[in-house]
């Protein structure tokens, strides 16, 4: 078997080659070879063992590997044993995972951190980071395990995996002691990395009225109030959501200015005559159809003239990536809600346009995860 499709192009490869392919064969695998895009065997191996692989990330976020290198870095193995409280063979097994997936450096016998792990400390986004880890190990991989079955069915099996009675993970998440910190903590902390995308990159001084549709523990509402005084804010949201927003919002002084809703966003009516609706990492959750419905609901909601704001993750219109979209919608197949994905750009313009709205744009963003902004005028 051929190691890597680089050893396509040695001749004394091609010369053993020759007895299972023939010409066309081998030129065509060298064609493959040339396309940039090509999954090569040390890209298949990390999807083979992906799990090992983030079972790596999460324990070394979990014993601290990553903040000691922080605060000490160039430590020996027997060094990042002792601060560890860890023996040496499940710290050389560690160690060997991280280095290998260059989570760490290793020169001459000592560890440090990669740069891409030092820059989340530098830029002071450690803490969110390791809440998206928290997240992906505490509540993804529980239910991501009912993938095939959520597809072979078409519908979120993995909900499952989770106690309780309620109708999707967000109705369960309270009857799961623990778990619904662990998914707040991950919602509030993927808010304060993207919302300056989509606040500075939008001017809501021009509107009294917004409406925060599915505002959660109400990071963006705040955001919102504490950049643009003059915005007046209602938050709508299941009431288990509810009262943690409205926790956050007494916190911070600022019940005069954000108002919270709790009920069903599908049943119950919106505030009327409103100049802004906001749809923040909410239209991932639904199908298309009950996207729709929304929209419509929010279009009716809207003076003439307002404007209707989707911000979350994109897919591209040829659906064929961002690779971090693609693999996020395993999980709203899987888990919280029947029929969710990471939607491309033109399925949420379709939807806008079924909803009433003929006046649109994009506004792309620059960051590693592949966010997006719709801004929708009635």
């Amino acid at each position: 078997m051929v190691a890597n499709f680089e050893e396509l192009n040695d001749p004394q490869t091609n010369q053993q080659l020759d007895h299972n392919l023939n010409p066309i064969d081998l030129k065509a695998l060298q064609l493959i070879n040339s396309n940039k895009d090509t999954l090569k065997m040390d890209d298949l191996v990390l999807l083979l063992y992906g799990h090992s692989a983030f079972q790596n990330l999460y324990a070394g976020c979990e014993l601290g590997v990553f903040e000691l290198l922080w605060k000490n870095p160039d430590l020996s193995q027997t060094e990042i044993a002792q601060h560890l409280q860890l023996e040496a063979y499940p710290t050389k097994a560690l160690l060997l995972g991280l280095t290998a997936l260059k989570l760490i450096q290793k020169v001459g016998d000592q560890y440090r951190n990669s740069l891409v792990i030092q820059m989340l400390f530098l830029e002071n986004t450690w803490k969110e980071f390791y809440d998206v880890v928290l997240f992906e190990a505490k509540i993804v991989y529980r239910g991501s395990i009912d993938y095939v079955e959520s597809l072979k069915q078409n519908r979120n099996v993995g909900l499952r995996q989770f106690q309780g009675q309620g109708p999707d993970l967000y109705n369960r998440l309270h009857e799961d002691p623990g778990l619904d910190k662990v998914f707040y903590n991950f919602m509030g902390s993927w808010s304060k990395l993207v919302t300056p995308l989509w606040l500075k990159k939008i001017d809501f001084s021009h509107f009294e009225s917004v409406v925060d549709v599915g505002g959660g523990d109400a990071t963006n509402s705040i955001a919102l109030a504490e950049a643009f005084p003059n915005v007046k804010i209602t938050l709508m949201d299941i009431p288990d959501s509810c009262k943690i927003a409205q926790s956050h919002i007494d916190q911070k002084q600022l019940t005069d200015r954000i108002k919270v809703m709790g009920g069903d966003i599908f049943v119950d009516e919106f505030p009327k005559d409103q100049d802004c609706f906001l749809f923040i990492h909410v239209l991932v959750i639904w199908s298309l159809d009950k996207n729709t419905s929304l929209l419509r609901r929010a279009y009716q909601a809207l003076k003439p003239g307002g404007s209707l704001i989707i911000f979350n993750m994109m897919t591209s219109d040829e659906e064929d990536g961002p690779l971090m979209a693609a693999l996020d919608s395993s999980y709203f197949v899987s888990i919280p809600h029947e029929g969710g994905m990471i939607y491309s750009w033109s399925d949420y313009e379709q939807c806008l346009r079924d909803a009433g709205f003929s006046q649109m744009k994009r506004i792309y963003s620059d960051f590693w995860a592949p966010s997006g902004i719709i801004v929708a005028t009635k």
